[in-house]
């Protein structure tokens, strides 16, 4: 067994492991909050989802190094339709000494419907807390990054219940690059009993400054279907990221398979 897989095992076990603790935590939160509630419905919701996957891609681009990742999440959702949430995931970029191995994201945001039109905006912070940029072997240098998001969306009265949602995500400092980045997508989707296929198309745009002088784009599309059984969700998706303007420092131009199972409270 070579030191290099001896490292990427251990990565993902000790990733595992405290993600796995911050799970147990919030979902014991949600359970002890759920059992105050009174008899009349609550305006308050909590709910908390952990994932196991293949690999961890964002928007075309391996987060995990091709390798598996675990990820836990919690969320506080209020009836007026503000809300806070929490998410991890395991991560691998490199196999320095320093680098990361969890990112942590923190949101909030304002989410309802206007007749068949559903809405979201929100601000999402992207926060990796190993991360040190001035030490040797820590990966891609500094990463945390802001991005404000938004979409809308409806879902048909007909036949297999045809959803479509547009959305947008902007950030003036995206990871390691320190430049603006715009990322637009549409979503399709159905629903054909337990089993929901949708389809993604994506184009992510970013103005070079530090590590990428140029900036790059590219456009993203991933096709896939999702299964419910009982308390589980089985996933299944192709990417494929095009390569576009000086997009081979982004890690695009890659396509691959991702199978996932989740779990939701």
């Amino acid at each position: 067994m070579n030191n290099i897989f001896v490292n990427k095992l251990s990565n993902l076990l000790k990733g595992s492991i405290l993600l796995s603790l911050f799970g147990a935590i919030f979902f014991a939160g949600s359970v002890t909050a759920g059992g105050h509630e009174s008899a009349e419905a609550s305006p308050h919701e909590w709910s908390a989802n952990m994932a196991v996957l293949t690999e961890y891609q964002f928007r075309g681009i391996t987060q995990s190094n091709e390798d598996p990742a675990i990820q836990v999440g919690i969320d506080y959702a209020h009836a007026s339709g503000l809300y806070v949430g929490f998410w991890a995931s395991s991560v691998e970029f490199n196999d320095g000494p320093n680098a990361t191995q969890l990112e942590t994201n923190f949101y909030t945001g304002y989410g309802g419907s206007m007749g068949k039109i559903d809405y979201d905006i929100g601000f999402l912070y992207y926060y990796y807390p190993e991360e040190d940029a001035d030490e040797p072997g820590s990966g891609l240098g500094e990463q945390d990054l802001w991005e404000v998001y938004g979409s809308l969306g409806t879902t048909f009265d007909m036949a297999y219940e045809p959803s479509v949602t547009a959305g947008f995500a902007y950030s003036p400092d995206y990871y390691g690059s320190d430049g603006d980045s715009i990322y637009v997508y549409g979503e399709f989707g159905l629903s054909l009993g337990g089993i929901s296929p949708y389809a993604t198309v994506g184009y992510l745009d970013v103005d070079g400054d530090k590590t990428t002088p140029a900036g790059y784009d590219y456009v993203y599309y991933t096709v896939g279907a999702s299964y419910d059984i009982g308390q589980f969700t089985l996933d299944l998706h192709w990417f494929d990221a095009e390569e576009g303007n000086d997009a081979g420092g982004s890690g695009s131009g890659r396509d691959g398979v991702v199978f996932g199972i989740s779990s939701s409270w």
